[in-house]
Protein backbone atom coordinates (compact mmCIF):
# COMPACT_ATOMS: atom_id res chain seq x y z
CA UNK A 1 0.00 0.00 0.00
CA UNK A 2 1.30 3.48 -0.86
CA UNK A 3 1.13 5.65 2.30
CA UNK A 4 -0.74 8.63 0.85
CA UNK A 5 -2.10 9.95 4.19
CA UNK A 6 -0.31 10.74 7.45
CA UNK A 7 -2.57 8.23 9.24
CA UNK A 8 -1.27 5.49 6.93
CA UNK A 9 2.42 6.15 7.63
CA UNK A 10 4.49 3.48 9.32
CA UNK A 11 6.23 3.98 12.67
CA UNK A 12 10.01 4.31 12.74
CA UNK A 13 13.03 4.62 15.01
CA UNK A 14 15.84 7.07 14.31
CA UNK A 15 18.98 6.40 16.38
CA UNK A 16 22.05 8.64 16.47
CA UNK A 17 25.27 6.60 16.23
CA UNK A 18 28.91 7.53 16.77
CA UNK A 19 31.01 6.74 13.70
CA UNK A 20 34.49 8.15 13.25
CA UNK A 21 34.64 10.50 10.26
CA UNK A 22 30.82 10.74 9.99
CA UNK A 23 29.90 13.30 12.65
CA UNK A 24 26.14 13.45 12.05
CA UNK A 25 25.13 9.82 11.48
CA UNK A 26 21.84 8.11 12.25
CA UNK A 27 20.29 4.67 11.68
CA UNK A 28 16.65 4.55 10.55
CA UNK A 29 14.56 1.43 11.18
CA UNK A 30 11.03 0.55 10.08
CA UNK A 31 8.99 -2.35 8.70
CA UNK A 32 9.57 -1.33 5.07
CA UNK A 33 13.34 -1.11 5.59
CA UNK A 34 13.27 -4.57 7.18
CA UNK A 35 11.51 -5.91 4.09
CA UNK A 36 14.17 -4.33 1.83
CA UNK A 37 17.24 -5.44 3.77
CA UNK A 38 16.32 -8.52 5.82
CA UNK A 39 13.23 -10.55 4.90
CA UNK A 40 12.34 -11.08 2.12
CA UNK A 41 15.30 -8.80 1.32
CA UNK A 42 16.89 -9.78 -1.97
CA UNK A 43 13.82 -11.85 -2.81
CA UNK A 44 11.68 -8.71 -2.79
CA UNK A 45 11.57 -8.04 -6.52
CA UNK A 46 9.94 -5.90 -9.17
CA UNK A 47 6.92 -3.78 -8.34
CA UNK A 48 6.61 -5.12 -4.77
CA UNK A 49 10.16 -3.94 -4.17
CA UNK A 50 9.41 -0.50 -5.62
CA UNK A 51 6.41 -0.12 -3.31
CA UNK A 52 8.50 -1.00 -0.24
CA UNK A 53 11.28 1.35 -1.38
CA UNK A 54 8.78 4.18 -1.84
CA UNK A 55 7.28 3.58 1.61
CA UNK A 56 10.74 3.56 3.19
CA UNK A 57 11.60 6.82 1.44
CA UNK A 58 8.43 8.49 2.73
CA UNK A 59 9.37 7.24 6.20
CA UNK A 60 12.84 8.77 5.87
CA UNK A 61 11.33 12.17 5.00
CA UNK A 62 8.94 11.79 7.96
CA UNK A 63 11.93 11.06 10.22
CA UNK A 64 13.78 14.15 8.98
CA UNK A 65 10.67 16.23 9.56
CA UNK A 66 10.22 14.87 13.10
CA UNK A 67 13.88 15.64 13.84
CA UNK A 68 13.36 19.18 12.48
CA UNK A 69 16.05 18.71 9.84
CA UNK A 70 13.93 20.04 6.96
CA UNK A 71 13.94 23.79 6.29
CA UNK A 72 10.82 25.67 7.38
CA UNK A 73 10.72 27.39 4.00
CA UNK A 74 10.30 24.52 1.53
CA UNK A 75 11.49 26.76 -1.29
CA UNK A 76 14.93 26.17 0.24
CA UNK A 77 14.61 22.41 -0.42
CA UNK A 78 15.21 20.41 -3.61
CA UNK A 79 15.80 16.76 -4.43
CA UNK A 80 18.66 15.33 -6.46
CA UNK A 81 17.85 11.92 -7.92
CA UNK A 82 20.89 9.73 -8.53
CA UNK A 83 20.03 7.18 -11.22
CA UNK A 84 19.20 4.43 -10.98
CA UNK A 85 18.73 3.94 -7.24
CA UNK A 86 16.79 7.17 -6.75
CA UNK A 87 14.46 6.19 -9.60
CA UNK A 88 13.62 2.90 -7.89
CA UNK A 89 12.63 4.82 -4.76
CA UNK A 90 10.79 7.63 -6.60
CA UNK A 91 12.48 10.22 -4.41
CA UNK A 92 10.53 13.29 -5.63
CA UNK A 93 7.23 11.45 -5.36
CA UNK A 94 8.05 10.35 -1.82
CA UNK A 95 8.90 13.91 -0.83
CA UNK A 96 5.61 15.17 -2.26
CA UNK A 97 3.75 12.46 -0.37
CA UNK A 98 5.57 13.08 2.93
CA UNK A 99 5.02 16.83 2.66
CA UNK A 100 1.30 16.24 1.96
CA UNK A 101 1.51 17.83 -1.46
CA UNK A 102 3.25 21.03 -0.35
CA UNK A 103 5.47 22.62 -2.98
CA UNK A 104 9.24 22.44 -2.72
CA UNK A 105 11.85 23.66 -5.21
CA UNK A 106 11.80 20.57 -7.46
CA UNK A 107 13.89 17.63 -8.62
CA UNK A 108 17.26 17.34 -10.36
CA UNK A 109 18.83 14.30 -12.03
CA UNK A 110 22.31 12.80 -12.22
CA UNK A 111 23.10 9.65 -14.23
CA UNK A 112 26.32 7.97 -13.06
CA UNK A 113 27.84 4.62 -14.05
CA UNK A 114 30.69 3.08 -12.10
CA UNK A 115 33.53 0.76 -13.08
CA UNK A 116 36.11 -1.22 -11.14
CA UNK A 117 39.73 -0.09 -10.87
CA UNK A 118 42.71 -2.48 -10.88
CA UNK A 119 43.52 -3.77 -7.41
CA UNK A 120 46.70 -2.50 -5.75
CA UNK A 121 48.96 -4.39 -3.38
CA UNK A 122 47.73 -4.22 0.20
CA UNK A 123 44.31 -2.89 -0.78
CA UNK A 124 41.49 -4.07 1.49
CA UNK A 125 38.77 -3.89 -1.15
CA UNK A 126 38.24 -3.37 -4.87
CA UNK A 127 37.97 0.35 -5.55
CA UNK A 128 35.75 1.94 -8.19
CA UNK A 129 35.57 5.08 -10.27
CA UNK A 130 32.54 6.40 -12.12
CA UNK A 131 31.45 8.42 -15.14
CA UNK A 132 28.62 10.93 -15.27
CA UNK A 133 26.44 10.15 -18.27
CA UNK A 134 23.49 12.51 -17.80
CA UNK A 135 22.64 15.57 -15.75
CA UNK A 136 19.67 17.88 -15.34
CA UNK A 137 20.26 20.54 -12.71
CA UNK A 138 17.67 23.31 -12.93
CA UNK A 139 15.88 23.39 -9.57
CA UNK A 140 18.68 23.70 -7.04
CA UNK A 141 18.18 25.08 -3.53
CA UNK A 142 20.31 25.61 -0.39
CA UNK A 143 19.27 22.22 1.05
CA UNK A 144 19.48 19.04 -1.05
CA UNK A 145 17.78 15.71 -0.39
CA UNK A 146 19.72 12.79 -1.87
CA UNK A 147 19.41 9.00 -1.68
CA UNK A 148 21.71 6.28 -2.95
CA UNK A 149 23.28 2.97 -2.08
CA UNK A 150 26.87 3.69 -1.06
CA UNK A 151 29.65 1.11 -1.35
CA UNK A 152 33.04 2.70 -2.09
CA UNK A 153 31.44 6.13 -2.52
CA UNK A 154 32.89 6.56 -6.03
CA UNK A 155 29.54 6.98 -7.81
CA UNK A 156 28.19 9.63 -5.49
CA UNK A 157 31.43 11.61 -5.28
CA UNK A 158 31.79 11.71 -9.06
CA UNK A 159 28.15 12.76 -9.45
CA UNK A 160 28.46 15.49 -6.82
CA UNK A 161 31.72 16.79 -8.31
CA UNK A 162 30.13 17.18 -11.73
CA UNK A 163 27.01 18.77 -10.26
CA UNK A 164 28.95 21.37 -8.27
CA UNK A 165 30.69 22.39 -11.50
CA UNK A 166 27.31 23.14 -13.10
CA UNK A 167 25.34 24.89 -10.37
CA UNK A 168 25.59 26.72 -7.09
CA UNK A 169 26.66 24.40 -4.27
CA UNK A 170 24.18 23.78 -1.45
CA UNK A 171 24.74 24.75 2.15
CA UNK A 172 23.52 21.38 3.38
CA UNK A 173 22.83 17.87 2.07
CA UNK A 174 20.41 15.48 3.78
CA UNK A 175 21.67 12.10 2.57
CA UNK A 176 20.03 8.70 2.88
CA UNK A 177 22.27 5.67 2.46
CA UNK A 178 19.50 3.21 1.61
CA UNK A 179 22.15 0.50 1.99
CA UNK A 180 25.45 2.15 2.83
CA UNK A 181 28.98 1.29 3.89
CA UNK A 182 30.91 3.15 6.55
CA UNK A 183 33.99 3.26 4.28
CA UNK A 184 32.25 4.85 1.30
CA UNK A 185 30.05 7.19 3.33
CA UNK A 186 33.10 8.46 5.19
CA UNK A 187 34.67 9.35 1.83
CA UNK A 188 31.52 11.18 0.74
CA UNK A 189 31.40 13.14 4.00
CA UNK A 190 35.09 14.01 3.73
CA UNK A 191 34.51 15.30 0.19
CA UNK A 192 31.52 17.40 1.24
CA UNK A 193 33.40 18.82 4.20
CA UNK A 194 36.21 19.84 1.85
CA UNK A 195 33.56 21.74 -0.13
CA UNK A 196 32.33 23.35 3.12
CA UNK A 197 28.94 21.65 2.87
CA UNK A 198 27.18 20.39 5.99
CA UNK A 199 25.85 16.83 5.71
CA UNK A 200 23.32 14.78 7.68
CA UNK A 201 23.56 11.03 6.99
CA UNK A 202 20.80 8.50 7.58
CA UNK A 203 21.81 4.85 7.22
CA UNK A 204 18.87 2.54 6.64
CA UNK A 205 18.89 -0.60 8.78
CA UNK A 206 22.60 -0.53 9.64
CA UNK A 207 25.90 1.13 8.77
CA UNK A 208 27.52 -1.69 6.83
CA UNK A 209 31.07 -2.90 6.60
CA UNK A 210 32.41 -3.09 3.03
CA UNK A 211 33.32 -6.51 1.67
CA UNK A 212 36.58 -6.90 -0.27
CA UNK A 213 34.79 -7.05 -3.64
CA UNK A 214 34.07 -3.33 -3.23
CA UNK A 215 30.32 -3.84 -3.57
CA UNK A 216 29.19 -6.15 -0.75
CA UNK A 217 27.33 -4.53 2.16
CA UNK A 218 26.85 -7.46 4.57
CA UNK A 219 25.00 -7.68 7.88
CA UNK A 220 27.53 -10.30 8.98
CA UNK A 221 30.62 -8.17 8.30
CA UNK A 222 32.57 -7.52 11.54
CA UNK A 223 32.58 -3.75 10.85
CA UNK A 224 28.80 -3.46 10.45
CA UNK A 225 27.22 -1.19 13.08
CA UNK A 226 23.63 -1.69 14.24
CA UNK A 227 21.51 0.72 16.26
CA UNK A 228 21.36 -1.30 19.46
CA UNK A 229 17.55 -1.32 19.42
CA UNK A 230 15.67 -4.59 19.83
CA UNK A 231 14.80 -4.47 16.13
CA UNK A 232 18.43 -3.93 15.13
CA UNK A 233 19.70 -6.81 17.27
CA UNK A 234 16.95 -9.09 15.94
CA UNK A 235 17.71 -8.18 12.31
CA UNK A 236 21.39 -8.99 12.82
CA UNK A 237 20.45 -12.38 14.31
CA UNK A 238 18.04 -13.14 11.45
CA UNK A 239 20.67 -12.20 8.87
CA UNK A 240 23.21 -14.44 10.59
CA UNK A 241 20.85 -17.41 10.42
CA UNK A 242 19.87 -16.76 6.80
CA UNK A 243 23.39 -16.24 5.51
CA UNK A 244 25.30 -18.70 7.73
CA UNK A 245 27.28 -15.84 9.32
CA UNK A 246 29.11 -15.40 5.98
CA UNK A 247 30.75 -11.94 6.24
CA UNK A 248 30.58 -11.25 2.49
CA UNK A 249 26.86 -11.58 1.78
CA UNK A 250 25.45 -8.28 0.52
CA UNK A 251 22.22 -7.06 2.11
CA UNK A 252 21.07 -5.63 -1.21
CA UNK A 253 22.19 -6.02 -4.80
CA UNK A 254 21.31 -5.63 -8.46
CA UNK A 255 18.66 -8.32 -8.31
CA UNK A 256 16.62 -6.49 -5.69
CA UNK A 257 17.59 -2.86 -6.24
CA UNK A 258 17.76 -2.24 -9.98
CA UNK A 259 17.00 -5.62 -11.53
CA UNK A 260 13.44 -5.52 -12.82
CA UNK A 261 13.51 -8.67 -14.95
CA UNK A 262 12.04 -10.70 -12.13
CA UNK A 263 12.39 -14.17 -13.66
CA UNK A 264 16.04 -13.58 -14.53
CA UNK A 265 16.64 -12.22 -11.02
CA UNK A 266 15.18 -15.41 -9.52
CA UNK A 267 17.59 -17.47 -11.61
CA UNK A 268 20.60 -15.44 -10.42
CA UNK A 269 19.50 -15.67 -6.79
CA UNK A 270 19.03 -19.44 -7.04
CA UNK A 271 22.57 -19.80 -8.41
CA UNK A 272 23.89 -17.72 -5.51
CA UNK A 273 22.05 -19.82 -2.96
CA UNK A 274 23.55 -22.99 -4.38
CA UNK A 275 27.05 -21.53 -4.61
CA UNK A 276 27.21 -20.04 -1.12
CA UNK A 277 24.87 -22.40 0.79
CA UNK A 278 22.42 -19.85 2.13
CA UNK A 279 18.65 -19.97 2.07
CA UNK A 280 16.88 -16.69 1.47
CA UNK A 281 13.23 -16.36 2.58
CA UNK A 282 10.76 -17.14 -0.19
CA UNK A 283 8.35 -14.58 -1.65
Amino acid sequence: MIPTKASERESFTLTKVEIEGIPNAHILESDSIDSLLVAPGRHLLGYRRQLAAFTATVTWIDALSAAKELPENLNELCTVTVMAEGCGHNLPGAVGCALDGAHYRGDNWIGVSRFALPNKDGQDYTDFDAKVTYMRVHSVAPVWLMLDTIATGATLIKGLTATFENCKKPKRILLAASCGSIVGTRKVVEFLQSEKIDVHVTFWGAAFGLWNDGTGLPWCHPDTIISGTTRGVTNRQIAGRLFNEIPGFCAVGDCSANFFDVEDAKRVLKEEEYKFSWRLPSL
